[in-house]
């Protein structure tokens, strides 16, 4: 501050100084042309045939304060009463036309020279002129000190005013850390840079925020999940550790460990690829694809296990059907909502399935014959890990990630996904991108 306020009372010094220049040499202009005016005039009056001095006087009226004497071969002819010679005898044999000086109030001297009818001059002298250029530095110099006292206390505030957000932020900042991203900073109320800053910080504290309760999340989920199936592993090979096996026997435990195994790798990708994309990066990862092949793709590998249930997959799909998003997470979309169909849907049933275009949206749309949802457990089909019918969920194979995979899915896309289920009827499971 103290800087800052060295460098404004200086500024304001070569201010008033500047201004006082300007304004001492306006003043110099405005003399001299006014005493070259008037001593022209003179000139020609007296040097006619007008009768302008009378023993020795010059009897001419000039302006007020304004004196002259009429030089000839060196000495004066004729004056006006009050001219003083000693004011301006500097310009006698200097060459020069014009003196200004003196201190609060200023003498000048104007000296026309002529060659005929006789070498001579007429000199024009104003005296008790009101130094106006010191005037206004006096001015100034009083001012100066309560006039840079007063900026500065306007600097200050408005200082203060553009750094507490500053500080603020800085105090975030500081604060952050992997276990705090709990703190936003309030927005300043006015449309600024510190506005649009505040507003950065805080968008990029959301998604590290967001980051970090997603990998706790994952991690969390892992742990959870992993838990069952390691224990089955575990457990499968004491026990065969115990005594000794027949081939058959080895074999039927590692196939029992073999499905441990890939069930956890099912579960590992399906917890990656929610943790993958953020809509912050999924737009890279687009490309035009071409929903109908990928649906065709999902159906000719899940088509087994509808056939090992005596389930029929009818579908109504619009050909060709181009989209411009993510492959795997197109890919994933379908093959969870079709798997998830077919697991629970009776069998002998019929899943039917549409995919189109309509009024410039795609819909896609899964509708089976199954026992259906109660209502009070439909909003939480899509968190991880839910199964909506525990004791029927034990006999078929998954772990509830499914939906939570489609649902993220449809939302990085930009999409909206419903569920609808009547109980005893079914489920519809409709896709609008």
């Amino acid at each position: 501050m103290l800087r800052f306020s060295l460098l404004l009372l200086l500024l304001m010094g070569s201010f008033s100084w500047l201004f006082y220049s300007l304004s001492r040499q306006n003043l110099r202009h405005k003399v001299l042309a006014e005493l070259r005016e008037t001593a022209l005039e003179a000139e020609g009056r007296l040097l006619g045939k007008e009768t302008a001095v009378r023993d020795g006087v010059i009897v001419l009226h000039f302006p007020l304060h304004t004196e002259a004497a009429l030089i000839r071969d060196g000495r004066i002819a004729a004056r006006t009463p009050g001219y003083r010679p000693e004011i301006c005898r500097p310009l006698e044999h200097s060459g020069k036309e014009f003196l200004l000086q003196g201190g609060e109030r200023l003498d000048a001297c104007y000296w026309e020279r002529f060659s005929r009818p006789f070498s001579g001059a007429v000199v024009l002298q104003k005296r008790d002129i009101p130094n106006e250029s010191l005037e206004t530095m006096e001015i100034f110099a009083a001012s100066l000190i309560p006039l840079t006292l007063i900026l500065l206390g306007m600097a200050w505030r408005l200082i203060g005013r553009i750094l507490t957000p500053i500080r603020t932020l800085t105090d975030s900042i500081r604060q952050v850390s992997v276990d705090n991203f709990s703190r936003t900073v309030p927005a300043p109320d006015r449309d600024d840079e510190i506005q649009a800053l505040t507003d950065a910080y805080n968008a990029m504290i959301l998604r590290l925020r967001e980051g970090v309760e997603t990998l706790e999340r994952f991690n969390s989920d892992l742990a959870h999940e992993l838990r069952t199936p390691l224990t089955v592993i575990r457990g499968e090979i004491e026990l065969a550790l115990r005594r000794d096996r027949s081939p058959e026997e080895c074999r039927d435990v590692l196939e029992r460990l073999a499905r441990e195994t890939r069930s956890i790798e099912r579960m590992s990708e399906g917890l990656l690829l929610l943790s993958r994309y953020s809509p912050e990066n999924v737009s890279e990862s687009f490309e035009t694809l071409r929903l109908d092949r990928l649906l065709e793709e999902a159906l000719k590998k899940l088509r087994p296990l509808a056939e090992s249930h005596a389930i029929e997959l009818h579908t109504a799909i619009e050909s060709p059907l181009e989209y411009r998003g993510n492959p795997t997470l197109m890919t994933a979309l379908f093959g969870n909502l079709v798997e998830n169909a077919i697991k629970y849907s009776p069998e002998e049933t019929v899943i039917d399935m549409t995919l189109e275009r309509d009024e410039g949206k795609i819909r896609f749309r899964v509708r089976d014959r199954g026992p259906g949802i109660p209502k009070a457990k439909l909003r939480h089909l899509t968190q991880r890990f839910y199964r909506a019918d525990e004791a029927r969920s034990r006999r078929i194979p998954g772990f509830g990630l499914g939906l939570s995979i489609a649902e993220r899915a449809v939302t990085l896309h930009d999409g909206k996904m419903e569920i609808h289920s009547t109980e005893g009827e079914g489920t519809t499971v409709e896709v609008l991108l």
